[in-house]
């Protein structure tokens, strides 16, 4: 990947995880491996997911994709592309 490249930034909620391990850890591998993936973060608490990434290979739809394929039990919502992760705007 270019590492000059402007990654774009995407936050959306994940309904239907019931741990933190087996649920919120399985979808941050998968969002991970994927191609034109840079970085996944999952958060089981707030039932957030932060996804990196590159909009010339991978976009919205495929994260959700990516998602709600893990298991029929999960739901994306509030899909939405960001300037900054929630957590780095309160940072700085």
């Amino acid at each position: 990947m270019d590492s000059d490249k402007v990654l774009a930034k995407a936050e959306f909620n994940i309904e239907g995880m019931t741990c933190a391990i087996g649920c919120a850890k399985t979808i941050e591998k998968k969002l991970a491996k994927m191609d034109g993936v840079k970085s996944a973060k999952v958060d089981f608490e707030k039932k957030l997911a932060q996804v990196e990434y590159d909009e010339s290979i991978v976009n919205t739809s495929s994260l959700e994709n990516t998602v709600t394929k893990a298991s029929n039990s999960y739901s994306v919502n509030d899909m939405k592309t960001v300037d900054f992760f929630t957590n780095e705007a309160i940072k700085k």
